[in-house]
This record gives C-alpha cells, structure tokens and sequence, in this order.
C-alpha cells in the first residue's frame, strides 16, 4: 500500500513538472519572436522590397549611392546617408517609387557640405640682401636667456660649494 501511495505521488510531482516545462517553452517561443508584430511574410516581403531598392540605387548609371542606407518596416521605406545634390536626392525617391509594395517613403537623405576651400600658403622668397649669416651663439637667439652671472672674486673667506 505504502508503495502505491508514493508512485502516486511521484505520478503528481511529474505531472506537475511536465506542465512547468511546456508552459516555459511555450514562453519562451513567444519572446523569442521577433519584437515588432510583422508576420514572417511581411518581413519577408519588407527584406524583398529593401533588396530590390538597394540593387536599383547601386545600378543607376549616373550615381552609385554608395552611402544610402535603405530600411523598410511594413512597407514603409526609410532612406538615410549622404548624397551630393538635391537631384541624387530625388533620384533615390524615383527608384524607391518604382519599387513595388513600398506604402510610405521617408527621405532621410542629406546634401554633403561643399569641402572646405583650401588653405592659402605665404611663400616668401628672400632676396640676397635680405639674408645674413648667422653665427653660432649658444643661445636661441641674440637675446639672454638668463641674466649673465657677475664674476666674483676669489676670496678664500668664501669656500662654500655652489649649486647650480
């Protein structure tokens, strides 16, 4: 009898941990979803449309559009990066429209600053008048840099050792 009561319990205690174990895993495959709420066919067909821009944009003859990003979340299209002109810029917008299943399009695209013009440089080429010798001092230049010091006599009264 007393063995029966304990393959009852043990019956129980598995039972029970079973239903922990499949109520963990069916968690588990909740979170590990993706976090936005797209079915796996919208994402699919997001990464088609993404795909198909980003061909269009590196094949144009004109502008490569090495520095655009292209992002699409529902069929919305987000481009972003750096172009050169405001007509690359509406370029981009042209190929994304050609695209089929894009909804919206976010043009994050911005013009590149024009570069900074270059620095001028003073060359100045002296004339054989304008030069001198130059003779080695010692110095940095015809200025002391430390006041000279005033020789002292020799006295033998001062026999204190100097530290310089």
């Amino acid at each position: 009898m007393q063995n029966i009561k304990h393959l009852v319990a043990i019956g129980r205690v598995s039972a029970v941990m079973g239903l922990v174990v499949a109520m963990g895993c069916s968690s588990m495959d909740s979170s590990s979803k993706s976090k936005d709420e797209r079915s796996e066919g919208r994402v699919k067909d997001d990464k088609n449309i993404t795909e198909s821009i980003e061909k269009k944009l590196k094949s144009d003859p004109v502008y490569k559009f090495e520095q655009v990003q292209v992002k699409t979340y529902s069929g919305s299209v987000q481009l972003s990066g750096f172009v050169d002109t405001q007509l690359q810029s509406q370029r981009a917008e042209e190929h994304v429209r050609n695209v089929g299943g894009v909804k919206h399009l976010i043009n994050g695209l911005a013009i590149k600053p024009p570069p900074a013009p270059p620095a001028e440089v003073s060359v100045q080429t002296l004339t054989p008048a304008e030069t001198q010798t130059l003779t080695p001092t010692g110095k940095a230049s015809g200025d002391p840099l430390a006041p000279e010091p005033t020789p002292k006599s020799n006295s033998s009264t001062n026999s204190t050792p100097r530290n310089y």
